[in-house]
């Protein structure tokens, strides 16, 4: 790294985290604060103030809708005729008194002082006047206000204001190289891609995020001339839904098995207990649940990731071919035009997140887009439902990504507030595929919520929004999408079955997993059909640790072999491998229910053997590929697994092995012991665990052996292990 990449990573660490503690001073609400940001790179200036206004001044759609609230932070561009910040704050809040009060003041910034350098003395002299009476008006406003200066403005203000100084309250310093001011009369220089709501490089922000994000539109509309929309923005038609698989991911995996002896790695790792010497206590499967159904894949299942529990049905209202939003002509109507202007802006960055550019700051743009649009569109508006579940929908994006973990929760309320308010202004009979599109939609969001909160609560309101829109989503005339929400009402039931009531839930789950399979075709959607079938094979193990277990763990490892018949090797890799490791903890647990028929019960291991070793052959394939391609199960556990299982067919007395073959099968138990440790953190309960099981076969070796076959074990095992075997020994 050079010396110069060196400062500038130094600058942008230093910027991060000043922008960190200004956004947290503004969060807190204070009333009468007097904050002043220093930037000299008005590019900088106006990325971060726009940044400020999208995360600090985003209210609920709700709120917006009904015009309850002023927005946290209100964003002015100073008034170069009449530069007075109090006087434009004021004007403000006359012009924008909510509906009901009281409402909470906001906070505001004002930018665009660097612009008085170029204005004659008089001005100038003006604004600093303005500046010394601060100190009466503000307490009267209420409000925190931010001022962002470059550095000349600063050492002027505080040289010739000391009144204004007196008052501040905090100083915020952002590096950046200055900016010239253009000559006066300069052209706007051209953007070469789509920016964040600001203006050209100099500029500063207008009146408030309305005039804004407009600003936005007719930069966005500049660039693309030569790729206009055909004809005037229209909002999509009722109950049209566009798929965006590649958007958010998939739900994380499934980890609600309160008893597993192993969970999966986003989850803490237990301690199974003890196995006995001569029998391996059978183990649970590090099962997944809930691939979706896409209409029409567009990827493999490695890089959907189809293993895990995704939201099908969540669609962005269907637009045209990417391309740059088109202004329209000023109408007789200026409501009917700021309405259009913002929906034109949410459509765009609505495109390009449905392209797979998902970043916060698209989605943040894109949110206050259809939220500010909302302000100006009546309650008998036909788009109002559209706008809300678009809302909804990016809100549920924005809860996936991974740096809004801390806020996940609350996006996914304001995604599940969203979808109930389209929903209001819905009438079921006259928009049926509509309503079942949004109702699935919720379903989804409520099984997200409920890995956070109220599980068995929420997932029962995320079943209730299934079934609900399966009254309206009929299978004659919408078989795939209909499908589609049987496969997640099937998944919301089996996670239920995880809190409460097993065996009906259990039973409910694979009514659903079996109905949304007749809809699919092996020859036009095989990827899909081998997709429920795992899922159903998954609700069939798990009903086997409750009731009939030799009759439904039959079921299961028929619907896994089916499901393996299309999820080929070179095919979907990471999905074949899920399966197989399924597969294989079905033929461990028929295995165990045949302890008096020694030749099914070994029949079933050596099943399980070839199975787990395929799933582990594939793992390995994957981690070499560039860049490697994720799995979603936790192989480490299925390498103790497939140890347990030679372990088990090396000791069984009645399996009658001869000593080498007793030989061959521990050396491969402790092998695949020894590599599940090697991969685990030393502090980790299941570092214990296989500690335990790798002195347990050491143990075995000693018993067939002596102390000749104890030596062999011990020089498999690496060094490091040594100190904590041996005393066990």
């Amino acid at each position: 790294m050079t010396a110069t990449d060196t400062a500038s990573h130094k600058v942008s660490n230093w910027n991060r985290q000043t922008y960190q503690r200004l956004k947290l001073a503004l969060s807190l609400g204070l009333r009468r604060q007097l904050f002043v940001a220093v930037c000299d790179d008005l590019s900088l200036r106006n990325r971060l103030a726009g940044k400020l206004h999208a995360e600090m001044g985003a209210t609920s759609a709700k709120e917006l809708l009904n015009a309850q609230n002023h927005p946290k932070l209100v964003s002015l561009n100073l008034s170069l005729s009449a530069p007075n910040p109090l006087g434009q704050m004021a004007q403000w809040l006359a012009k924008n008194r909510p509906s009901r009060s009281p409402a909470p003041m906001p906070g505001f910034q004002i930018l665009g002082i660097e612009r008085l350098t170029r204005q004659s003395p008089t001005v100038q002299r003006l604004f600093l006047r303005r500046l010394q009476t601060i100190e009466h008006n503000l307490s009267r406003l209420e409000s925190t206000l931010l001022i962002w200066l470059p550095r000349p403005w600063f050492h002027t203000i505080q040289q010739s204001v000391p009144e204004f100084w007196q008052l501040h309250t905090a100083i915020f310093e952002f590096e950046g190289e200055p900016t010239p001011l253009p000559p006066v009369g300069a052209s706007k220089p051209e953007a070469s891609k789509p920016s964040p709501p600001s203006e050209e490089a100099t500029g500063s922000f207008k009146e408030d995020l309305r005039t804004l994000l407009t600003q936005d539109l007719v930069k966005l509309a500049d660039i693309g001339q030569e790729k206009q929309h055909d004809g005037d923005f229209k909002y999509p038609q009722s109950g049209s839904e566009v798929a965006f698989n590649a958007l958010g991911g998939g739900f994380p995996p499934v980890t609600n098995y309160p008893t597993f002896p192993y969970s999966t790695p986003s989850s803490p790792l237990s301690v199974p207990k003890e196995p006995t010497e001569n029998r391996v206590a059978p183990l649970q499967p590090d099962l997944r649940l809930g691939d979706s159904v896409q209409n029409e894949p567009t990827q493999s299942d490695e890089q959907a990731n189809d293993d895990q529990y995704q939201i099908p049905d969540i669609k962005l209202g269907e637009s045209a071919a990417p391309s740059q939003p088109n202004v329209q002509q000023p109408s007789a109507n200026p409501t009917a035009l700021q309405a259009d202007s913002y929906l034109q802006l949410g459509n765009y960055y609505r495109q390009v997140i449905e392209q797979g550019d998902a970043s916060e700051e698209n989605l943040a743009i894109a949110i206050q887009a259809y939220e500010q649009a909302l302000q100006y569109l009546g309650e008998d508006s036909p788009h109002l439902s559209d706008i809300l579940n678009d809302v909804g929908n990016l809100y549920w994006i924005l809860s996936r990504s991974p740096s809004s973990v801390d806020h996940s929760l609350s996006y996914l309320e304001q995604a599940i507030q969203s979808y109930q308010l389209a929903l209001t202004r819905l009438v079921a009979e006259e928009v049926p595929q509509t309503y079942a599109m949004i109702q699935n939609n919720l379903g989804a969001a409520y099984g997200d919520l409920a890995r956070h909160q109220d599980s068995a609560e929420n997932l029962e309101q995320s079943i209730r929004a299934y079934e609900e829109a399966l009254r309206y989503r009929r299978a004659e005339s919408e078989p795939l999408k209909y499908a589609s929400t049987q496969n997640n009402l099937g998944t919301a039931y089996w996670n239920l079955a995880q809190h409460q009531s097993p065996v009906a839930n259990l039973r409910a789950a694979i009514a659903s997993y079996a109905e949304a399979l007749s809809y699919y075709n092996t020859k036009t959607e095989p990827l899909s059909w081998a997709m429920i079938q795992n899922n159903l094979g998954t609700a069939y193990w798990n009903l086997a640790q409750y009731e009939k277990p030799e009759h439904w763990l039959e079921l299961a490892t028929s619907a896994y072999q089916d499901a393996l018949m299309y999820r080929k090797p070179d095919v979907t890799p990471a999905a074949c491998a899920a399966t197989q490791n399924n597969l294989g903890t079905a033929y461990w647990h028929l295995a165990d229910r045949f302890q008096d028929e020694p030749d099914a019960q070994e029949r079933y291991l050596k099943s399980c053997i070839a199975t787990y070793e395929s799933a582990i052959a594939l793992v390995q394939q994957l981690s070499r590929n560039t860049p490697p391609i994720p799995i979603n199960f936790d192989v480490l556990s299925t390498y103790n697994n497939l140890g347990l299982a030679y372990y088990q067919l090396a000791t069984e007395a009645h399996f009658s092995l001869d000593k080498a073959s007793k030989s061959v099968h521990l050396e491969a138990a402790l092998h695949q012991h020894i590599q599940a440790c090697t991969g685990v953190s030393p502090q980790s309960d299941s570092y214990q665990t296989t500690l335990s099981y790798i002195v347990k076969t050491i143990r075995a070796f000693y018993r067939e052996g002596g102390i000749a076959g104890q030596n062999l074990a011990l020089s498999k095992v690496p060094g490091q292990l040594l100190p904590e075997i041996l005393p066990r020994l």
